[in-house]
């Protein structure tokens, strides 16, 4: 009988999971290598595939992932559900971008998008959103400005492919994915997200 490590058997989790919610190919051509293991407030941990609620996603999670020290990494979280799975006409939505992050300091990393959770829209049914790290090749000169969240022009129609081959850097490193819905706490975090941002 064949016995797999932990890493090994997270990492098969993560292929399959993202090929049945076919996330490949809607987002990305290839799988991520490994697990990126996703903890937001009170503990909660991310299992792949599973369903969440706007109010529990609210703030930025901690990342874990192999990380080489020496390396600078790009993280990606989006949404190709934009506005709904059955019409997403603004695929993809996009919901955090770092850039040059030395290894796994996200806190030290250029913010393009500052994180925002999940809001889907009421009718819009279950949505799949997508957490990517990409290795990049050293420290890079990024073109792109921060963005306002309060731009929906910014955000919507995020190519993560294009983006990632103008920067040259290989299929994903590391990822995860989860759903979430409409409940009644998204207009409250509507209110203070934009809020905060004024």
């Amino acid at each position: 009988m064949l016995c797999l490590t932990r890493a090994e058997h997270d990492e098969l989790n993560v292929r399959r999971i993202m090929k049945e919610m076919e996330v490949i190919p809607d987002v990305i051509k290839e799988p991520p290598k490994e697990l990126l293991k996703m903890r937001f407030e009170n503990d909660l941990e991310i299992v792949e595939g599973k369903v969440y609620t706007p109010a529990e996603l609210k703030f930025q999670p901690k990342l874990e992932w192999n990380a080489d020290a020496q390396s600078y990494y790009t993280i990606v979280m989006l949404s190709p559900d934009a506005p709904s799975r059955e019409n997403p006409m603004y695929r993809s939505w996009l919901h955090w971008l770092v850039v040059n992050v030395p290894g796994k300091d996200v806190a030290k990393g250029q913010l393009i998008s500052e994180y925002y959770g999940p809001l889907p829209l009421k009718d819009s049914g279950l949505c799949r959103y997508v957490a990517l790290v990409y290795q990049q090749s050293d420290k890079l000169n990024f073109e792109e400005k921060q963005m306002d969240l309060k731009s929906a022009e910014d955000h919507s129609n995020f190519d993560v492919q294009k983006f990632t081959q103008k920067y040259v850097m290989n299929d994903p490193l590391a990822g995860n994915v989860f759903q979430s819905k409409w409940d009644d706490s998204v207009p409250e975090l509507m209110k203070m997200l934009y809020d905060v941002s004024e």
